[in-house]
């Protein structure tokens, strides 16, 4: 299919038009310089010998009648003619008589041949006519009048081109001829170009449309030495270039992706329309938080970043500020990012380093410090009031005495294990547990442990309830480590349930097996206060107390808050993990995983 728009097309007309124009113009010209030096020639040979007749007629009338045919001799493309008076035309003899009668006849009919003819003078008439119909043949015609013998005489001489004819004709054909030539050699010129020229353009065409998709895995092919060929090596070399350079912009932009992933800050990317070009998970999850915080609608730039980004692109300085969001805690900065001439700036780079836990740390610290200088305070009160009083006999009797050494040794020991928790706790963070396993019967685990909370259970009315499945009787585990899993959560539980107005308060140890994961799951299980949301993912940290607020008596203390961070690292340490699930006022389940150990 020709398409105008093509180059190959655009070429093969031009140079058709080029060849075309240089033919018609070539054989257009020729044609009538050869036809008018031809015609000249002939009508000034044809005058010559007319007038070399003329003059042997002037000398001897009767010579030229009676030697007609002979004076054929001067032209053979003449015809003559001697019309004397009352009598019958003589003509110079002529295979082609009939004919050139009939041609003269027209020439006769002619207006300038009648004018002359009724004029009745001697004429020389040069003109054209058409004989039968076709084109227009020049012709010369000579009427000479003479007297013979006392008898007028009128002498004819005529003569015509029409011989050139046949040779206009053959012209005609040749250039027919030619232009058929012309047609044909300009299809298979198109054909050429198009092979030569269309073809390899088309190529590399279609080559660098698959070279910007990233697709190298064709070459162009070169089987000449012409300018193509050059462009086609420059392609492929081009290609290879490109395919080594694209495969090290995506190795780093797939590195630079994974580090900005993978690192812990927090990466937005607006442009000087402040408009969100790039942005990591942790950038994201900042802009979650502010779209639930109800800050901002969502697609919209938040105000303050807005502002501080306005800044920013006014004074390209390092912006640095702390930010809270309910409650999380973010340190943002702002950097400028400049042009290529380092004159304006192009874009705003948004670090967010979420400091939530550090921050919490902090209040964690700060909350450990203060409760378990109260925690030890209470004690090393009642310790040295009483052995003050011991010792200033303020205690009358012996039982009396027996009581407040009683009272101190219980501090001591309440100290002690404050103390026990705290060194665990540390030892645990750092690595260094030891675990002793045996093999330990459930029923008879559990069976101690609620005989330990026996006095604290029945005192506030709750129900202490054990269900083992029958097909786990024991399990491999170090009895003293997993005891103190257990003595904190069933501490925690009674605690908890406790503070509740219900009338059916009660902990439920709940043992059993999920085939389908493959787990021992140990539940401990309460229908007191709950864990509300927000605490749940901190419940585990170390000095992280979800009841800090509350009010506690001496029954009901509220610890040091590294109880569960103890419960979990003991629990890692045998390959499981512990999981919570609470309903404020509702349930409260801490969910131990073991792995099964058949």
């Amino acid at each position: 299919m020709i398409k105008l728009s093509s180059l190959v097309t655009r070429t093969w007309l031009v140079t058709m038009l080029a060849i075309g124009i240089c033919f018609f113009t070539t054989t257009q010209v020729y044609g009538m310089i050869y036809q008018k030096n031809i015609e000249k020639n002939y009508l000034k040979d044809f005058e010559n010998s007319i007038y070399s007749l003329v003059g042997i007629l002037e000398e001897d009338p009767e010579f030229v009648v009676e030697n007609i045919d002979k004076l054929r001799a001067y032209d053979s493309h003449l015809m003559l003619m001697v019309k004397m008076e009352d009598e019958e035309p003589v003509y110079s003899s002529n295979v082609n008589l009939d004919e050139h009668l009939n041609d003269l006849n027209e020439v006769i009919a002619n207006s300038k041949t009648e004018n002359a003819l009724d004029s009745g003078g001697n004429s020389l008439i040069v003109d054209k006519v058409k004989f039968n119909g076709k084109q227009n043949t020049p012709f010369i015609l000579k009427i000479q009048n003479f007297k013979m013998n006392n008898k007028n005489g009128r002498f004819y001489v005529y003569g015509d081109l029409s011989f050139l004819n046949d040779t206009n004709s053959k012209m005609s054909t040749w250039a027919a001829i030619i232009g058929i030539l012309y047609v044909i050699i300009g299809i298979l010129l198109f054909y050429y170009f198009q092979n030569r020229l269309g073809g390899p353009l088309t190529q590399l065409r279609d080559i660098a449309y698959d070279y910007a998709k990233n697709d190298f895995s064709k070459q162009a092919k070169s089987n000449y030495k012409d300018e193509l060929a050059q462009l086609a090596l420059a392609m492929n070399k081009m290609g290879k270039s490109l395919e080594v350079t694209g495969a090290a912009t995506r190795q780093e932009k797939e590195l630079l992706e994974n580090i900005v992933t993978s690192i812990s800050t927090g990466v937005l990317y607006y442009n000087q329309d402040k408009t969100l070009l790039m942005s990591n998970p942790l950038g994201d999850e900042f802009l979650q938080h502010l779209y639930r915080s109800g800050q901002i609608a969502k697609t919209t730039i938040p105000e303050v970043l807005e502002y501080r980004i306005d800044s920013v692109i006014r004074f390209p300085e390092k912006v640095s500020y702390d930010n809270n969001i309910d409650d999380y805690y973010y340190n943002i900065t702002l950097i400028p990012l400049f042009d290529e001439n380092l004159e304006s700036v192009r874009g705003v780079l948004v670090s967010i380093q979420n400091i939530t836990k550090e921050k919490r740390l902090d209040i964690m610290r700060n909350d450990f410090i203060n409760n378990i200088s109260h925690e030890l305070r209470t004690p090393l009160v009642m310790i040295q009031g009483y052995s003050e009083a011991i010792l200033d006999d303020v205690a009358e009797t012996q039982e009396e005495k027996k009581e407040m050494a009683k009272i101190i040794g219980e501090e001591s020991i309440r100290m002690n294990r404050m103390v026990n928790e705290m060194l665990d706790s540390s030892r645990m963070e750092a690595g260094f547990i030891n675990l002793i396993k045996l093999d330990v019967d459930f029923e008879e685990f559990f069976k101690n442990l609620f005989t330990r909370f026996a006095t604290m259970s029945e005192k506030n009315a709750i129900q202490l309830k054990l269900t083992l499945d029958p097909n786990l009787d024991s399990y491999y585990m170090d009895e003293d480590k997993m005891n103190q899993v257990f003595v904190n959560l069933i501490n925690n539980a009674i605690r908890h349930t406790s503070m509740t107005n219900k009338e059916n308060k009660k902990v439920e140890i709940w043992v059993h097996l999920d085939k389908i994961m493959d787990e021992v799951l140990i539940e401990v299980i309460d229908n007191g206060t709950g864990i509300s949301e927000e605490d749940i993912p901190y419940v585990f940290d170390r000095f992280y107390k979800a009841d800090k607020s509350r009010m506690v008596t001496k029954e009901n203390k509220t610890g040091t808050g590294i109880g569960l961070s103890i419960v979990k690292n003991i629990i890692e340490a045998h390959s499981g993990f512990v999981e919570v699930k609470s309903v404020i006022n509702e349930q409260t389940r801490f969910i131990v995983h073991l792995p099964y150990l058949d």
